[in-house]
């Protein structure tokens, strides 16, 4: 309830519409309470006198009365359904952006799916109970307490019996709400895994069918469904069960008011007319508390999506700016790592008191074995995590000292796995400097050696990569890439493995783009395959999460180590070797 209370807040700047929105509620609830006793007039009063003007007078009354609370309910629930479209309007965006906020940490334990059920079926489950069940729930409560007071005054006697009942409605509501409010939470959280599953699986598809897997998937995914289903069929149990027990209630209620009642007439201390009024009012006092019950299926449900939100809005990004960082407006690209330990789990570092320094425009390669380190190095100079031990400065400014969206800008980064976006091919080049003109945008295209295959097709830079776009083979994704990172125009570059899924041929096309790139540029190079680095101006050898070599080709080549190892393994002879690498290898040597 604290969140949901926490969820009402998101109306306060819309306090004058919920304001006029409470009037319109009470209008409603007070156009009920004159039919009952026009249906009184004309039993006790326009029949027995045979009095036809009162009966048009009623006639147009009750016409009058329905247009007015039409109007109303109209206007009523249009403005509800704003003021929910509104919350749930802000509650999204706001979630949005703060996942957007959220550290990487945040995402490596989290699949997309299940990340995304809380951004769209958790919010829509929310909206349905604002939009549907806000303005019947509060309609019905002043309904009840409404009609409460005129029976009281109309027959206390009556009344007094009617009231009797409600209490039980009370204990039935208890005696189920916690059940369903456990089956509620839990049918969520498997509809999320339900979800998260079908994502990952069909973004796996290629993987699925290599392997034949089809009917192994698809009888899992049914016996998933298969346990939804059993869960929500127990909720529907309960649920009806509570709406049955709210039924039997209300006929206990409704039988001994007759009975009453008629008794009453009969003994003459009651109008037939006053009992059929009380009787209608009795409705206005039953069907609500009916509904409040049922309601009670729309609260659990929204109120755990309600929970599973705010948890989400709760979790505090690990990487944030300091109170006294500083901006950078221009970086040179001088970068530092002083004793740096580092890991996913702080009691289990990956790397270990790491240190190295590269000057401004120096092309630094990092290499080693699988899980070395390698890429837990950029992440930390990028400033995806924080160290837990020692500093990395960007000239001489600890990251950590520096707004984090002033660093980044100067920052590039194109790895083996290159993401595009379903846009044009325009916005995928400029998507890192959105104020790209389009001569702009053209320039970084040539020099990714893009800009021809570009011009070939229908829509040219107009072209959308998606479902009705085209599709792009290894090497375009990759100068894609390459194109977007030179638009950015970054100081510090991180190519992370970003030729080693492609042919020989396109990786000597996007090797030249490449070396484009990193010309005036510190830039960072993690690669498995030794022939692209070898012109670094510096190799970082890592090994087990520390630096076991630094020093150029030349050098690491010609002593034992990690580097001699890795060369051997990858270039088994000379024969094996290009003319060029035959060189300079023999020239090592000499």
């Amino acid at each position: 309830m604290d969140n949901f209370k926490r969820l009402l807040r998101y109306l306060r700047p819309y306090r004058f519409r919920v304001a006029f929105a409470v009037m319109l509620m009470f209008v409603v609830t007070l156009s009920a309470i004159p039919m009952p006793l026009m249906q009184k007039q004309v039993i006790d009063v326009a029949i027995p006198k045979k009095d036809r003007d009162m009966l048009w007078l009623i006639f147009w009354g009750v016409i009058g009365l329905y247009l007015v609370r039409g109007l109303v309910s109209y206007t009523l629930n249009y403005l509800i359904g704003w003021l929910g479209q509104r919350v749930i309007f802000d509650l999204r965006f706001q979630s949005y952006r703060h996942l957007q906020r959220l550290s990487l940490a945040y995402y490596d334990g989290r699949q997309p799916g299940k990340i995304m059920a809380r951004l769209t079926n958790d919010i829509d489950v929310i909206q349905y109970a604002l939009t549907q069940g806000f303005v019947n729930f509060i309609t019905d409560v002043a309904t009840v307490f409404m009609v409460i007071g005129w029976l009281l005054y109309l027959e206390w006697r009556l009344a007094l019996l009617a009231l009797a009942i409600l209490p039980l409605y009370v204990v039935n509501y208890k005696l189920l709400l916690s059940r369903i409010r456990e089956v509620s939470v839990e049918l969520q959280e498997r509809r999320d895994k339900m979800i998260a599953t079908l994502t990952e699986k069909v973004s796996a598809i290629a993987v699925v069918k290599a392997f034949v897997r089809e009917k192994h998937e698809t009888d899992y995914f049914m016996e998933t469904v298969a346990r939804n289903f059993e869960l929500g069929m127990v909720q529907t149990k309960l649920n009806r069960f509570l709406g049955a027990t709210s039924q039997f209630i209300r006929m206990l209620g409704t039988g001994g008011l007759l009975w009453y009642g008629g008794s009453l007439v009969m003994g003459q201390n009651l109008k037939p007319g006053e009992l059929l009024a009380f009787y209608g009012y009795l409705n206005y006092l039953y069907d609500p508390a009916v509904r409040l019950v049922d309601f009670n299926v729309q609260v659990q449900w929204a109120l755990a999506a309600v929970d599973r939100v705010f948890e989400t809005l709760d979790t505090r990004p690990e990487i944030i700016d300091a109170p006294d960082a500083v901006h950078l407006p221009t970086v040179r690209g001088e970068v530092e790592f002083r004793n740096v330990t580092f890991g996913y789990d702080a009691e289990q570092p990956v790397i270990h008191d790491v240190s190295f320094r590269v000057n401004p425009g120096e092309i630094i390669a990092i290499v080693g074995p699988s899980g070395a380190g390698k890429t837990t190095i950029v992440n930390l100079l990028a400033r995806f995590y924080d160290a837990n031990e020692g500093q990395v400065l960007v000239d001489g400014h600890d990251v950590r000292k520096v707004r984090l969206e002033t660093m980044r800008r100067h920052i590039g980064m194109v790895a083996q796995e290159t993401i595009l976006f379903s846009v044009s091919l325009r916005e995928n080049i400029r998507y890192g400097k959105k104020s790209a003109r389009d001569e702009q945008i053209i320039a970084a295209a040539q020099s990714a050696d893009l800009h021809d295959f570009i011009m070939s097709l229908p829509d040219q830079y107009d072209t959308k990569i998606g479902e009705d776009g085209i599709k792009l083979s290894g090497g375009q994704k990759q100068r894609m890439a390459i194109a977007r990172a030179l638009l950015a125009d970054p100081r510090i570059l991180i190519l992370d493995d970003a030729t080693s899924a492609l042919d020989s041929h396109t990786e000597a096309n996007v090797q030249a783009a490449l070396a484009d790139l990193m010309k005036g540029r510190t830039s960072f190079v993690i690669a498995h395959r030794l022939s692209t680095i070898m012109n670094a101006d510096r190799i970082i050898v890592m090994n087990e999460g520390r630096i076991t070599d630094f020093g150029t080709h030349t050098e690491l080549v010609n002593r034992p180590g990690v580097y001699h190892d890795l060369y051997q393994e990858q270039f088994k002879t000379v024969g094996d070797l290009s003319e060029e690498e035959r060189v300079r290898l023999l020239s090592a040597a000499a």
